[in-house]
């Protein structure tokens, strides 16, 4: 049980720690090293990311018309999400 406790303590000192650099780093580094540092950070992120996110709209341009793979995809996406839901 000791371990939990250790286990704990030391997150939150790590959490601690990050919030800290954070901080600093919003309030003493340049706005552009920020920006380009940010956009290298999360390419890095996306490699390890496993999920994504693709979106179709569900209506076309012309008068409002529903788009024909939107309903496609629904009718499929509803099919597989109930035969699988719990």
């Amino acid at each position: 049980m000791a371990m939990v406790g250790e286990t704990w303590s030391h997150l939150g000192s790590t959490m601690a720690t990050l919030m800290l650099v954070y901080t600093l780093f919003k309030q003493f580094f340049p706005h552009h090293l920020q920006v380009s540092f940010e956009k290298y950070f999360n390419r890095i992120v996306r490699y390890a990311y496993p999920y994504v996110e693709i979106t179709f709209d569900e209506f076309t341009g012309e008068r409002m018309k529903r788009s024909e793979a939107y309903s496609r995809i629904k009718s499929y996406l509803s099919d597989k999400s109930t035969a699988s839901a719990k």
